[in-house]
C-alpha cells in the first residue's frame, strides 16, 4: 500500500473541504417537530393508551439530589453517590423518555449496537457482576443493563416527565424546579432541592435538515428519524430486525455516519430498493464481533478488582498522539486502538503545544493519522468491487479525527447489492423535498418511505451550557441564566463540573473536562469526582441539609486558564470538514477572526492534556481531601 504524499493530501482535505463550508453553520439543521399533527418527536416506547404511572414526586416535595437525565451520565452521577454514603431514597432522576437508558433508550433501531466495546462502555460492570453478550452489545442489552444499574442502587426514575426551569432560591437555600408531565393530563409540578445535577448531555436531542417540502412529503409518504424508528411502517421490532414491510418499497436513507453504517445493511436486506444519500463519508473499518466466552471473560478481562477502570484508561492511551512502543499492552485491541489512534486530533494528549510548536505538532498527528487513513480507504476499494466509482465516492478525505470513524461488517458490502444505490451529493446535501421524493444533484429520487440518520444537536455556544440544549433555564444567584454566564467573557468551570454563582450544581460534562471515543468513561470519572467532593463537602459542613458548595471565581479562572493554555492542540481540527466537532465550519471562521472572540472559544474547549493527564490531576485532587478552590456554608 503506497501511502500518499502529505502535502498533497492537505490540498485534497482542503479541496473537500472547501466543498462543503456552509454560512448557516448548524442553522442548517432544526429538531424534530413536535407540534405537527403527527409528531415525529413523539416518544414511540409508551403507550399512550395506558394509565401512566405519575413517578415518585409531587408537587410540594422537597428532596436531596434531582438529577436531569437516566442516561449513562445520570445513573453514573447517581451511583457514585450512592457509594459515597448518600441515600439513594433521596436521589430522583427525571427524564423526559419514558424510562432508563438515555441514548439507548430511544435508539432502537435495527443493526443498533455500540461502537465501543462493552466492557469498557457499559457502566458498573464490576459493580453489578454482568458480563455482556458480546464484544460489542446491543442496543436492547445496553438498556436492559441501565435498568440493571438503577435496581442495583435503588434509584427511581420520574419519567415522561419534561424540566421546565430551575431557579436558586438563596433563601431556601434550594433549587426550586418547575416539571410538566408530558403524558396524561400534561400536570406541573414545582419541587424544592437541595442539589440539581444536569445529566442529559449529547446525542439525545435528534436533529434534520431544513428541507422545502418537507411538511409536503410527510403527507404523502412515511418519515421518521432513527431515534424514533417507526416499526410499524417497517415491520419487525427493537429485538428483531425482520423489517418485512419493506418489501418491494424504495426507501431512503439520509445520512452515512454512525447510524447509518448500521442501518443501511439492514434496511438493503429487505427493501425493493435502498437509496442512501451521502453528503460526506464516515471512515468505517471492520468492527469483528465476538461473542463473550468464559475464559476470555476470566484470564482477559475481568482479571481481578479495579479491572474496568484499568481497561478504560489503557484503551485512552491510544488516543494521545505519542507513539507507543510494540510492547505497550492493547487490552481492547480493536478498530479504535489499531485504526482510528489519529482521533488523537480531538482528544488530547500531554505534549503541550505553544505557537512556536503548533506546526511540528500538526505534522506529528498527520504522521500517525496518513497511514491508518490510508488503510481504511484501501479497505474501501477492496470491499466495495461491483462500481469502482462507488467505491471513490465512499471513501473520507480528511484527517481521522475531524469527524467519530465508524465500525461496521456489512455496511460496505451492502453497496455490492443491486437494490442498493449510492446518491453522493458532492457534498452539498439533499437540495429539497417533493410530494414524491428527495432531489439531489438535480434529480428527483421518488421514495415510499424516508429515513432520517441524521443524528443529533450538539450544544455550542452559549447553549452548550448543561440543561440549555434542551431548553431549561437554570437561573443562579443574581437571577444570571446559566446560559448567559456560558456565553460570556467571564465563562470558567472548575474541572469541567461546577461553575460560580451556581451553588449546589454539579455536572457531568465535557467542557474543561476531558474526552474520550468513550464517553462512559469521561462520566464515571467525572462523577466519581463530583461524589467525592459533595462527600467530603458534607463532612465538614455542620448541618448537612443546609449545605452550600460552589467554587471560588479565583479557582474557576485558574483551571479554565490551564484549559486556554492546552488548547492548541486542537488547533487542527480547525481545518477539518464541517462537522460537529468543529461546530459545522464555525471554529474555522473564528480563528481568523476577533483575537477576544477567539480566546473565549479556546476556553470552551475539552482539557488538552487527555484522559491520563485529567484523571491523574483529578485523583490527586481527591485524594487531599481539601476541596480546595470550593467554599462550603
Amino acid at each position: 500500500m503506497a501511502v500518499p504524499d502529505v502535502a498533497n493530501l492537505q490540498a485534497r482535505y482542503a479541496q473537500e473541504r472547501d466543498k462543503r463550508l456552509r454560512a448557516d453553520g448548524f442553522q442548517q439543521y432544526t429538531t424534530l417537530h413536535s407540534e405537527a399533527e403527527a409528531p415525529l418527536a413523539d416518544d414511540p416506547w409508551v403507550d399512550k393508551g395506558q394509565q401512566q404511572d405519575a413517578g415518585p414526586l409531587k408537587d410540594g416535595d422537597n428532596i436531596q439530589f434531582l438529577i436531569i437525565g437516566a442516561g449513562h451520565a445520570g445513573l453514573l452521577a447517581a451511583g457514585r453517590l450512592v457509594e459515597a454514603g448518600f441515600s439513594a431514597k433521596g436521589i430522583y432522576l427525571v427524564d423526559v423518555a419514558g424510562g432508563f437508558g438515555g441514548t439507548w433508550y430511544w435508539n432502537r433501531y435495527p443493526g443498533l449496537q455500540c461502537d465501543v466495546e462493552s466492557y469498557i462502555y457499559m457502566p458498573f460492570l464490576e459493580e453489578t457482576g454482568y458480563k455482556p453478550k458480546h464484544k460489542y452489545a446491543s442496543g436492547d442489552e445496553i438498556r436492559q443493563h441501565c435498568e440493571r444499574v438503577a435496581s442495583h442502587f435503588g434509584l427511581r426514575g420520574q419519567f415522561s416527565t419534561r424540566v421546565l426551569g430551575a431557579t436558586w432560591d438563596e433563601t431556601k437555600r434550594r433549587w426550586v424546579v418547575r416539571m410538566r408531565r408530558e403524558h396524561g393530563n400534561g400536570e406541573e409540578m414545582t419541587i424544592l432541592t437541595q442539589f440539581i445535577v444536569p445529566a442529559s448531555t449529547i446525542f439525545t436531542e435528534p436533529r434534520m435538515p431544513k428541507l422545502d417540502g418537507f411538511e409536503e412529503l410527510r403527507a404523502n409518504i412515511p418519515v421518521f428519524h432513527t431515534a424514533r424508528w417507526d416499526f410499524s411502517c417497517t415491520g419487525g421490532s427493537p429485538t428483531d430486525p425482520t423489517l418485512s414491510k419493506l418489501q418491494g418499497k424504495r426507501v431512503g436513507v439520509i445520512g452515512t455516519g454512525a447510524t447509518a453504517v448500521q442501518v443501511i445493511p439492514q434496511v438493503a436486506k429487505w427493501a425493493g430498493h435502498t437509496y442512501a444519500f451521502q453528503r460526506t463519508p464516515s471512515y468505517c473499518v471492520p468492527r469483528r464481533q465476538q461473542t463473550t466466552d468464559e475464559s476470555t471473560w476470566a484470564q482477559n478481562v475481568a482479571t481481578g478488582p479495579g479491572w474496568q477502570r484499568a481497561r478504560r484508561l489503557n484503551f485512552d492511551t491510544f488516543f494521545d498522539g505519542e507513539k507507543h512502543s510494540e510492547d505497550h499492552p492493547d487490552l481492547v485491541a480493536d478498530g479504535w486502538t489499531q485504526y482510528a489512534r489519529g482521533f488523537a486530533g480531538f482528544i488530547g494528549g500531554p505534549r503541550f503545544v505553544t505557537p512556536q510548536n503548533v506546526e511540528e505538532h500538526a505534522r506529528s498527528l498527520y504522521e500517525m493519522d496518513v497511514p491508518l487513513a490510508e488503510q481504511a480507504r484501501e479497505h474501501v476499494r477492496n470491499s466495495v468491487t461491483k462500481d469502482q466509482a462507488t467505491a471513490e465516492r465512499l471513501q473520507p478525505w480528511y484527517p481521522m479525527w475531524c469527524k467519530r470513524p465508524t465500525f461496521q461488517d456489512g455496511y460496505f458490502a451492502a453497496f455490492n447489492q443491486p437494490n442498493v444505490t449510492l446518491v453522493d451529493t458532492d457534498g452539498k446535501g439533499v437540495e429539497r423535498c417533493t410530494p414524491r421524493g428527495l432531489v439531489a444533484n438535480g434529480v428527483e429520487y421518488e421514495l415510499d418511505v424516508l429515513i432520517l440518520a441524521t443524528g443529533f444537536l450538539l450544544a455550542t455556544g452559549a447553549n452548550a451550557a448543561p440543561a440549555e440544549l434542551f431548553g431549561i433555564p437554570i437561573v443562579g444567584r443574581n437571577g444570571r441564566r446559566l446560559k448567559d454566564k456560558y456565553g460570556s467573557a467571564d465563562f470558567a468551570t472548575i474541572h469541567g463540573i461546577a461553575t460560580n454563582g451556581f451553588p449546589n450544581l454539579l455536572y457531568p460534562g465535557l467542557g474543561g473536562g476531558p474526552g474520550s471515543p468513550n464517553l462512559t468513561a469521561v462520566f464515571d470519572l467525572e462523577s466519581t469526582h463530583i461524589a467525592s467532593i459533595l462527600k467530603e463537602a458534607a463532612r465538614k459542613a455542620s448541618d448537612p441539609t443546609q449545605m452550600v458548595i460552589e467554587p471560588t471565581k479565583q479557582a474557576e479562572d485558574a483551571w479554565t486558564d490551564d484549559v486556554e493554555r492546552r488548547a492548541l492542540w486542537y488547533s487542527v481540527v480547525l481545518a477539518c470538514t464541517p462537522g460537529y466537532f468543529n461546530h459545522e465550519g464555525a471554529t474555522m471562521r473564528m480563528a481568523g477572526g476577533d483575537p477576544e472572540h477567539r480566546r473565549q472559544a479556546m476556553r470552551r474547549v475539552l482539557h488538552g492534556g487527555g484522559m491520563a493527564m485529567y484523571e491523574q490531576m483529578i485523583r490527586d485532587y481527591d485524594a487531599k481531601g481539601d476541596i480546595e478552590g470550593f467554599e462550603v456554608s
